[in-house]
């Protein structure tokens, strides 16, 4: 798989890199072009603030009567 295309990270690669589910081989790519690419780190905070906010929302109690189905 190719981390690093065209000077910067594929979407699907930071996906899964904010998610936790990319190999170790994987991630020392993508952690060392992190170190030098600011637009890559930003859009890796915006992804994780995204979903922090699912992932909250998804453990949030009930509200309007709305039920969760597990």
């Amino acid at each position: 798989m190719r981390i690093v295309a065209q000077n910067h990270i594929a979407e699907g690669v930071l996906e899964r890199f904010v998610m936790t589910r990319l190999s170790e081989a994987e991630v020392v790519p993508v952690e060392e072009h992190l170190l030098i690419c600011p637009r890559c780190r930003e859009r890796v905070a915006w992804l994780d603030d995204f979903v922090g906010s699912i992932r909250s929302a998804a453990s949030a109690p009930q509200r309007f009567g709305v039920k969760r189905q597990d």
